[in-house]
């Protein structure tokens, strides 16, 4: 039975996994490198701006 605007998944859930299949893990390495490269670099730009932007203000 199809509902309107409910996931097919929800209604009709794929099987489980056999025990003992792991399946395939992603390898995430180069993702995980450019997210860190990308938050350090966020961090960095944001922390750098306040600071100039106290500089500016003469606040503190």
């Amino acid at each position: 039975m199809a509902m309107y605007g409910v996931p097919p998944g929800i209604t009709n859930p794929p099987s489980p996994l056999p025990a003992g299949a792991d399946g395939e893990h992603p390898k995430t390495t180069g993702t995980l490198v450019l997210v860190f490269v990308f938050l350090a670099a966020f961090a960095t730009y944001y922390f750098v701006n306040w600071k100039l932007l106290s500089l500016v203000w003469r606040i503190g």
